[in-house]
């Protein structure tokens, strides 16, 4: 479930994409050729472009650890629980929480 979720945010080849485009944005010297490129078919400056990429990688990281601290929380409660119903309550639980 939880991995659905991740996969959810984007395909592995955006993934790909948006970590090399993160890593163009932390970088302040050399090229940035992903970053100029979008700036270029936007029209906007190279800064106005960091920034966004910036704060974009920030708003996904925080919705993976999110999933992740779901994922570790469900399986320490499911190895916990008393009664496979229990584990079955909480397997759905988790399902409801990452659809949200």
């Amino acid at each position: 479930m939880a991995e659905r979720a991740l996969r959810r945010l984007s395909s592995p080849m955006k993934r790909g994409l948006h970590a090399a485009k993160a890593e163009e944005a932390l970088r302040t010297e050399g090229p940035r050729p992903l970053l100029d490129a979008e700036a270029a078919a936007l029209g906007e400056s190279v800064e106005v472009i960091v920034a966004r990429v910036a704060d974009q990688r920030k708003k996904y990281d925080a919705k993976c650890a999110k999933i992740e601290s779901a994922r570790i929380k469900a399986r320490a409660d499911i190895r916990a629980a008393a009664s496979a119903a229990e584990q079955k309550r909480i397997v759905n639980q988790l399902s409801a929480d990452l659809q949200a």
